[in-house]
């Protein structure tokens, strides 16, 4: 009989277990190929949120009224801040108050100002808020509810009323108020969100997953020498003020902010963070600047 050929039992094994390591060997390529994909897109997502929030951040801070950092409808913290844009108009001349007597004008609910418009319509301020700012760049933001004409028809002066509220600056030549919107960003870091805050809304979620959020406040001495520190200066009001004094005494006024975002995301078995930072110089003004923007009550 003729004898019949084929593989034996041990390299039939031994072809298997060549295939077992071969496939292994790809399989955890494709794993490794895979993870590192994934990593991939995790941090490109969290950059482009990164520079998202950044961007939604520094563009609201670069619009500042004046360059003034506010303490409503936050306070201006490490983790939060407050500063004002302007909502229209060029700035309206604020009278002296009807008694002429400066403590009665800061504690009045209402101020005059002169306006060339045809009706209260047109300078739309009934709902809205306003800064009010004297000549020494003290200021305040008022909410206003009712905006009637003074004197008979035809008049450009118009009384702006805040109840509730005090002017609490000194009236000063060239007093002036400026139709605007408070805006303020807080970070809750319980939740790991970001808040976004306009006028009198409510506040909404500007972003998720925020693993960081801090604000740096860049002061600088006369000789030119930066200062950073974690909060404002403020004043005697708890306000906080442009111009100030650190605790040695060295005069130093702020000159920019800026801003640390972080954001963390689960990759398997380990967490991927990412940094992201930018800067906002404050726009300054050779004629007419805000020192401090005190609050109403």
């Amino acid at each position: 009989m003729r004898r019949q050929e084929g593989i034996s039992l041990i390299e039939l094994l031994v072809a298997i277990s060549i295939l077992l390591v071969v496939l292994g060997i790809t399989s955890t390529s494709l794993i490794s190929g895979l993870r590192v994909q994934r990593d991939q897109e995790i941090i490109t997502t969290s950059q482009a949120k990164l520079r998202r929030v950044n961007e939604v951040f520094t563009q609201e801070l670069r619009s500042a009224v004046l360059g003034g950092v506010a303490n409503q409808p936050f306070p201006s913290t490490a983790t939060s801040i407050s500063f004002m844009l302007l909502d229209g108009g060029a700035g309206w001349q604020v009278l002296p108050h009807d008694s002429g007597n400066n403590n009665s004008f800061k504690n009045a609910a209402n101020a005059q100002v002169v306006a060339a418009v045809a009706s209260a319509d047109e300078l739309d301020l009934d709902g809205g808020q306003v800064l009010m700012v004297n000549a020494n760049g003290d200021a305040v933001i008022l909410d206003i509810n009712n905006v009637q004409r003074r004197g008979g028809a035809g008049s450009v002066e118009w009384n702006v009323v805040h109840p509730g509220c005090g002017n609490t600056i000194d009236f000063t030549p060239n007093t002036l108020m400026f139709k605007v919107r408070t805006i303020g960003f807080q970070y809750d870091p319980s939740t790991q969100t970001l808040f976004h805050h306009v006028g009198s809304a409510n506040s909404v979620p500007l972003a998720f997953d925020i693993s960081d959020f801090r604000i740096d406040y860049v002061y600088q001495e006369n000789d030119g020498t930066p200062v950073s520190l974690n909060a404002p200066l403020l004043n005697s009001d708890g306000a906080p003020v442009k111009n100030g004094r650190l605790p040695g005494g060295t005069a130093v006024s702020l000159t920019r902010l800026q801003v640390l975002l972080g954001a963390s995301n689960p990759a398997g078995n380990r967490t991927i963070e990412r940094k992201y930072s930018g800067q906002v110089e404050f726009s300054s003004n050779p004629s007419f600047s805000i020192q401090a923007v005190s609050s109403c009550n």
